[in-house]
């Protein structure tokens, strides 16, 4: 105690001297766990946050900016989400194009079973609808033009098969009789090209497909199947 009142300011420096590293040691490992939670939020543009801040408003801070991240991700989905339904719009999927092409399928499968004589009728019917329209694409296309696909083998050999059964159909109306070695040599040509190569690119090809609602996807599947089809109902 005598000590104490001689030399108070001495011994107050001595005790402080020793508190004082313990106290400089906490506030440091507080900074930098400050700087370590706003550097780790930066990139939500909370740059400007304060080390005096208290833990409350950095968790309401941190909360805001991942709801904003939320919100700016639902976004973008939803935008994405329209440009692609544009895009399926521009190409023909809609509700009376997608009903048509399901009930083309229909058709062409109850006229198969119940009146297989006249499924080449409907074959030459409709090649006057969807090879055009298929042209029309092909010739529009950007950046290259596609009108020389119709060179290919699938393509002429429609052609050929159309022609003939043109032919054929104004024969019989002229009353101009054709020869039974000519229909024989004709029927041999067209089953084995129709059963053979035309009827294996269903199977080889990946673009060959069903889509119902996309005429030029359908056009595809109708010169490569519908062929066997009608020659199968000659046999």
């Amino acid at each position: 105690l005598a000590t104490l009142r001689r030399y108070p300011h001495s011994i107050m420096e001595k005790g402080s001297s020793k508190v004082a590293p313990e106290s400089t040691t906490e506030s440091s490992d507080e900074e930098l766990k400050l700087r370590q939670s706003r550097l780790q939020v930066s990139g939500y543009g909370f740059d400007d946050w304060s080390l005096d801040d208290d833990s409350q408003s950095q968790d309401q801070k941190i909360y805001d900016a991942h709801k904003r991240g939320e919100a700016e991700t639902i976004r973008k989905v939803l935008t994405e989400t329209e440009v692609i339904a544009l895009k399926r719009t521009s190409e023909g999927f809609n509700e009376i194009n997608f009903t048509l092409g399901v009930l083309n399928c229909f058709f062409i499968s109850y006229l198969i079973g119940a009146y297989p004589q006249h499924l080449w009728l409907l074959y030459f019917i409709e090649s006057f609808y969807m090879i055009p329209r298929k042209f029309q694409t092909m010739w529009r296309a950007k950046p290259l033009n596609e009108a020389l696909y119709y060179l290919d083998f699938c393509w002429c050999m429609n052609f050929l098969a159309i022609f003939f059964l043109a032919m054929l159909v104004l024969c019989e109306v002229a009353g101009f009789a054709v020869e039974e070695d000519t229909r024989k040599a004709f029927f041999k040509a067209a089953l084995g090209i129709a059963c053979g190569v035309l009827l294996g690119a269903n199977i080889a090809l990946p673009f060959v497909a069903c889509v119902f609602h996309d005429v030029n996807t359908m056009t595809g599947l109708f010169i490569h199947l519908m062929p066997p089809m009608v020659m199968y109902t000659f046999c």
